[in-house]
């Protein structure tokens, strides 16, 4: 059973038959692409504007919706980790791409004219393969070709990052510390706020860490820690229909008005304001 996706969207409108497969708030994996025109996005609140070559990418629990209604071309490729994970490479990639494992900062990603022609190349070969009749080796016939186009953007999204010294080389220890910081913040963030904790499971000292995210990233452990979960109760505010207690407690606080006040000195009003302010219609 196929468990890849390619829908495509011209002049806005996505192909007949197909609207209900767009994702809002995925537990997917999902590659956009824009292919003519503009338009602009909503991601986790905050707004993309894309034109031709543009790429960005969208992790599981992020939510995506289109602004622009008309006037683009794109072509959006969506799927699930287990359809990616049918080997020991796979899975370590996909839990450590930096394509899919950043806190806080949107992944666009600019192709020039033939660099964007070989990704498309990648994409017609995905959507060739999925039209034809299944059989024992379709599932690795896609997952090869899925892998040349994630492979392909995190080449491109890792020099990008290198270009503006915002990583060191990917293999050293430092890139590895933060890494995995990141991921575990991502994992247990409801449950464990201090960096004492996180520094433990890591086996490095609280300084070490302090030192290495801030070398890094030029902020302090603490903030990465603040930064998701302000990221993940906007997420809750805005597309899930719970009240501000409820996403309180999902979140992890003792106490609603600890929640409020903390969300309130992060984003500079009040998470019922934010709500209201961010409420998206259809």
């Amino acid at each position: 059973m196929q468990e890849i996706h390619i829908i495509t969207i011209s002049d806005g409108v996505v192909e007949a038959g197909k609207v209900g497969d767009i994702p809002t708030y995925t537990d997917s994996y999902c590659i956009y692409i824009q292919l003519a025109g503009r338009a602009t996005h909503r991601l986790d609140c905050q707004e993309i504007d894309m034109e031709v070559g543009d790429v960005f990418v969208i992790s599981p629990g992020q939510v995506h919706k289109f602004l622009t209604r008309a006037g683009f071309d794109g072509v959006l490729i969506y799927f699930p980790a287990a359809f990616f994970y049918q080997n020991l490479q796979n899975k370590v990639f996909l839990e450590n791409a930096q394509i899919f494992n950043t806190i806080g900062l949107l992944v666009k990603i600019y192709f020039d004219t033939e660099n964007l022609d070989d990704l498309l190349f990648m994409v017609e070969k995905l959507k060739s393969e999925l039209v034809k009749p299944y059989d024992k080796f379709q599932s690795a016939i896609l997952n090869n070709f899925l892998s040349n186009i994630l492979f392909t953007l995190e080449r491109r999204w890792t020099d990008l990052l290198s270009a503006n010294k915002l990583f060191h080389h990917r293999y050293s220890k430092d890139y590895a510390y933060v890494a995995s910081y990141r991921k575990l913040i991502k994992e247990e963030f409801r449950d464990f706020t201090k960096v004492k904790y996180y520094a433990g499971k890591l086996n490095i000292s609280e300084r070490k860490l302090q030192k290495v995210v801030m070398k890094l990233l030029g902020k302090s452990p603490k903030v990465l820690i603040d930064e998701y979960v302000i990221l993940e109760s906007k997420r809750l505010l805005v597309h899930e229909s719970m009240n501000v207690k409820e996403v309180a407690y999902a979140l992890g606080f003792d106490e609603p008005s600890y929640f409020t006040k903390f969300f309130k000195t992060k984003v500079g009003i009040a998470p019922r304001q934010f709500k209201s302010q961010n409420r998206l219609t259809s």
